[in-house]
């Protein structure tokens, strides 16, 4: 049994808004019924039961278990719990295993292949990009979403009834549809803050005849006056991009800071500026990736409110430059193409080729074979620098690809 904020939940079944994960002919629950895994990982949004459903499995192992924190966590704290009466008799609970660096991980390898203890590890990051490709490699990855409003008052129910029984002198606790909607839209799927909001409007309720009435201006600093659904969600994402594509930098500025106030992370939004930066503009001017990788490095060392800045700074950047998708549509081209196709490299191109001619003999451009056929995936448009791109093609491959 686990209490969390006053929530009994006694096993994996009480975990609520997870049901691709924890039905009963799922992967997740098989492997834990089995206990046929060397190492689980759990990712998504923070309040979504990752470590709460870690700790549910560890019940159903006949394992010593540990939980730690990566933040505040050695190698050398893992090797003391490696203690030998414990070989293959060990679960290890890492949470934000994302803070760990590459030889850190790489430890990890050791304690599962070599001292047989399982792994389970959380991350709000997602593992195919923090963690190393060996421990990624021996994991099942399993992703958390965040809860729905109907789990969220489900939630609410239980929470309600735990303070009623904490507190025998209220009968009833009274907050209308409305303001328990605006709680549920406004957490974010994040069971943890909504509890917080909860709670916090439980201590500040209005007692009247042994009724506690939530007033929603009782707990107005706690709730974002900025709310939106899932849809919306996704909604404001698309605007911030195609304001973006769209050169208008105040409507991308509007819908990134919206984002933000509503408790999105900032990173969430400067790696879909990175996606931008090559998708809509390109080489129409190829500095851009690097200026918004380097804005995104830069407020990794600043962070918030002052990293705000930075943000604002690649934002108008970006909005304001010349567009083009042209290495965009290459890439699917050249995807499109190999799907119907299976070229090989033509023999002159080969590792033992036949007849390459070395461009820097020719003065830096000779006309050869390098594709067996005169497609085109590559277009260069006219805007910014690309123009150049498309007068030089233009100009070398004349009579051979029309590049008009």
């Amino acid at each position: 049994m686990i209490l969390e904020k006053g929530l009994i939940i006694n096993n994996i079944d009480d975990i609520l808004g997870q049901k691709h994960l924890f039905g009963n002919s799922s992967l997740l629950y098989n492997l834990i019924n089995s206990r046929d895994f060397d190492s689980l990982c759990f990712y998504g949004p923070t309040g979504t039961g990752k470590t709460t459903a870690a700790k549910l499995i560890s019940g159903y192992l006949d394992y010593t278990f540990y939980k730690v924190h990566a933040a505040t966590t050695s190698v050398n704290d893992i090797k003391k719990l490696m203690s030998p009466h414990l070989r293959g008799k060990l679960l290890l609970i890492i949470d934000e295993i994302h803070q760990f660096n590459k030889a850190q991980q790489g430890f990890l390898l050791d304690f599962i292949d070599n001292f047989n203890g399982k792994l389970i590890f959380t991350s709000t990051e997602n593992p195919y990009f923090s963690l190393i490709p060996a421990l990624r490699s021996r994991s099942f990855i399993f992703e958390f979403y965040p809860l729905k409003e109907d789990d969220l008052i489900k939630i609410y129910r239980k929470a309600k009834l735990f303070w009623l029984n904490k507190n025998p002198n209220i009968d009833d606790i009274i907050i209308s549809e409305k303001d328990l909607h605006n709680i549920a839209i406004n957490s974010n799927g994040d069971v943890r803050r909504f509890l917080n909001i909860i709670e916090a409007a439980f201590l500040t309720g209005e007692l009247i005849r042994e009724k506690l009435y939530i007033r929603s201006e009782k707990i107005s600093s706690q709730i974002c006056n900025k709310t939106f659904t899932d849809d919306e969600y996704y909604d404001l994402l698309s605007a911030l991009i195609k304001s973006i594509r769209g050169s208008d930098p105040d409507g991308a500025l509007l819908w990134a800071f919206k984002l933000i106030e509503c408790g999105i992370s900032p990173e969430v939004i400067l790696r879909r500026l990175l996606i931008s930066a090559s998708e809509d503009i390109g080489n129409a001017y190829p500095d851009a990736l690097i200026i918004a990788n380097s804005g995104y490095e830069s407020f990794e060392k600043v962070g918030m409110p002052e990293g705000a800045i930075i943000i604002a700074h690649i934002i108008t950047f970006l909005a304001s430059c010349p567009k083009s998708n042209s290495s965009y549509v290459a890439y699917k081209e050249a995807k499109k193409y190999l799907m119907n196709n299976n070229p090989l490299p033509p023999d002159n191109i080969k590792h033992f080729s036949k007849g390459y001619k070395y461009p820097f003999d020719y003065g830096g451009f000779v006309v050869q074979n390098y594709i067996d056929s005169n497609t085109i995936f590559y277009k260069p448009s006219n805007d910014g620098f690309e123009v150049k791109f498309y007068n030089r093609l233009k100009r070398l491959w004349s009579n051979i690809k029309n590049y008009e």
